[in-house]
Order: C-alpha cells, then structure tokens, then sequence
C-alpha cells in the first residue's frame, strides 16, 4: 500500500489544519532520515569497495594517469574509476553496480553483492583499457611521417577566402545593380 492509499483511506483524526500539517511534517521528517540513512549506507558501502580496490591502483603504473579512485558524494554516491566508468550502489543498496558511460549510453558491465567478483572486473577492465592505448600509441608510431601529420597549407585557405570575397562582392554589385534599374 503506497502512501498515498494511506492518505486517502484514513480519515482526519481531528478536522484541525494545525494538526494535519503537524502530521505532514513529522512524515516529511521520517522520509528525510530514512533518505540520509540509504545515502550514508550507500557511501559507507561504496568506501568499503574503495578500501579494497586501493592495492590494485597502486599496481597501475606511474605515467598511467587515466585511472583515479574517487569517491564523490553526490546522489547517487560514484565511485569512479577513470573518467568514464563508476561504481554506485543499485536502488535498494545492497548490490554494486558497475557502469560505463558510452555515446549509446550507460552500459552496466557488471552488477554483484560481492567485493571480490567486482574487484577482479575492475582489474579485468584496467588491463584492457590500458592494453588498448598501448596498441593505439603504437599504431600511431609505425604510421610514415607525412601520414602521421598531414598538415594543411595556408594557400587552400587563402584561396577559399579571396573566392568568397569575390563572389560576394560578384553577388552584391549584382544586387545593386538590379535595385537601381
């Protein structure tokens, strides 16, 4: 039965405002504790996720500064892992829920009551990130020079400003021309 069912199947004990919305206030103050219990337990739970997961930061390598363990306190609670993945806590805060963001949206790359099972996932998704920007780094090495940085000249720029300059001073004297006549 949702509150308002309640509301509406219960009779006013007194038919005074007064006591109405001192009733309403108390409610509104049970819903709010209740509120900053989930919340404190939810960042509880997601710093006890960090204390686990702070030995295998320190296995990341020193010039890797794409990864950063950062417990914010926002609402929900994040915990993030680099700058588009995070840990935060479901709805009912009892399971964790790890999460990429990605231009199709959210997508949830594991979802576990357990600490070890998303530790080794969180470890599994470091290593591929960064076994992917090596091979990226090195595709761009082997590249030849001239392909590596194709560099435009000022000529084609240049070019395209004095045709457009033309062609609008082409346009305009024709536009004048044709007010005049």
């Amino acid at each position: 039965m949702t509150k308002q069912q309640d509301i509406t199947k219960e009779p006013a004990q007194g038919s005074s405002l007064r006591a109405a919305i001192s009733k309403a206030r108390i409610e509104a103050a049970e819903d709010i504790d209740g509120t900053i219990d989930l919340r404190s337990a939810e960042f509880a739970r997601l710093d006890l996720l960090k204390t686990a997961l702070e030995d295998l930061f320190l296995e990341i390598p020193p010039d890797e500064d794409r990864f950063e363990l950062a417990l914010m306190p926002s609402n929900p609670a994040r915990l993030w892992i680099d700058m588009l993945s995070y840990v935060e806590m479901d709805a009912d805060c009892e399971a964790y829920r790890f999460v990429r963001n990605e231009r199709a949206g959210r997508r949830v790359i594991v979802e576990s009551h357990d600490i070890g099972v998303l530790r080794g996932r969180i470890a599994e998704y470091i290593a591929r990130q960064m076994v992917a920007r090596e091979r990226q780094l090195s595709g761009l090495a082997d590249l030849p020079p001239e392909r590596r940085r194709r560099r435009r000249s000022g000529w084609g720029y240049l070019l395209a400003f004095l045709l457009g300059a033309i062609a609008g001073a082409v346009a305009l004297f024709a536009f004048g021309w044709f007010i005049t006549q």
